[in-house]
């Protein structure tokens, strides 16, 4: 997941590779693999108002704890 972030690929991708991380971490407590879930909030920023990103930060919100 680190290594897609959304600026240097494909929206899309990259935020199906997010959701992925979200199922899989709401299973595992991992700060640091929450700290990169953080970093793809983050790289979001210019696409915050589309819907499927307002959907997978809800969901990292909601699920992880984690904010932009």
């Amino acid at each position: 997941m680190r290594l897609c972030r959304p600026r240097r690929c494909h929206l899309d991708h990259g935020l199906d590779l997010g959701n992925r991380s979200v199922d899989i971490l709401a299973r595992v407590h991992s700060s640091r693999a929450k700290d990169y879930v953080r970093e793809v909030n983050a790289a979001l920023a210019p696409w915050r108002r589309g819907p499927a990103v307002r959907e997978f930060t809800h969901r990292a919100r909601t699920e992880l704890g984690v904010c932009a």
